[in-house]
């Protein structure tokens, strides 16, 4: 049997707004985001991805959320073959050589790769003082007056239509993007990185290394930032449509997209049990 991989974004796809949780289903309930956002995700994913993965399916979340969060979250998400936060920045894998809490080692090779956001050991510095053509360009940002959210980013930064800009002026600011960056725009803000990352960079790498067709790929996706990669791989399954983008992206592609039928984690659950139909599991 060939090898198999799903991918699966983060909020709004395996992990819901508190409120979206019907009573009496078990979940796990995270801290909130730096951006305030609350996520709670229910046993019924957590054993699913776990069902998927002993049948050799590998399951790596990709997510626009900055590397802290990522981090913060890692004892509430299901255990992963690969971990990829800031929009495909930085790739971690479970285990580590020291018997830590939440063992995982990043993948040093790929961080490398990454030369608009600068070294790795600038991460401590502040976002002002950055080298890289990222953060070149985030000082221009901000003295053009832009709202900027760096604060726990490392290899991208996420841009508000906020304070007397119009998401008409954002739209324009991220097409194109100046070059040697790229856009996406997720939960009505863009966030910028370098071109060599992006979810569908980091999901081809990890396809690569581990020796992965990508008709033999799956993408758990919700928002605007995954369309590039769910049109990608061999089938993308929806737990949830968080824009109009979507919906336009889902009619002009209807072969291409399974949609929930349920809502919140068990909408999640659904689309995992579609996923193993579809690998015929």
């Amino acid at each position: 049997m060939s090898k198999k991989v799903c991918f699966s974004d983060i909020d709004g796809t395996i992990m819901h707004q508190p409120e979206t949780i019907d009573p009496g289903v078990e979940v796990l309930c995270a801290p909130p985001s730096a951006s305030g956002r609350r996520g709670v995700i229910s046993a019924g994913t957590i054993q699913g991805v776990a069902k998927l993965r002993s049948h050799g399916v590998k399951f790596a979340v990709i997510t626009g959320a900055r590397l802290s969060t990522l981090l913060m979250r890692l004892p509430f998400l299901p255990a992963c073959d690969a971990y990829v936060c800031e929009s495909g920045g930085r790739i971690f894998y479970p285990g580590s050589h020291l018997d830590t809490a939440c063992p995982i080692r990043e993948d040093d090779m790929w961080r490398a790769s990454q030369e608009g956001a600068g070294p790795v050991d600038q991460d401590i510095i502040e976002p002002e003082k950055r080298e890289g053509l990222l953060w070149t360009f985030y000082r221009e940002l901000k003295q053009q007056g832009w709202t900027i959210d760096a604060n726990g980013y490392t290899t991208s930064i996420r841009v508000h239509a906020k304070n007397g800009k119009s998401m008409a002026e954002l739209q324009s600011l991220a097409s194109p993007a100046p070059s040697g960056l790229s856009c996406s725009f997720n939960l009505g803000a863009a966030d910028f990185y370098p071109a060599t990352s992006g979810k569908l960079q980091a999901a081809k790498y990890l396809m690569k290394c581990w020796s992965i067709d990508s008709k033999d790929s799956v993408f758990l996706c919700d928002d605007d930032n995954d369309m590039e990669l769910a049109l990608q791989v061999g089938k993308a399954f929806l737990p949830s449509i968080t824009s109009d983008s979507v919906r336009m992206a889902i009619d002009a592609n209807k072969d291409q997209f399974v949609t929930a039928t349920k809502q919140g984690t068990a909408a999640s659950e659904e689309m995992i049990e579609a996923v193993m139909q579809h690998f015929q599991l």
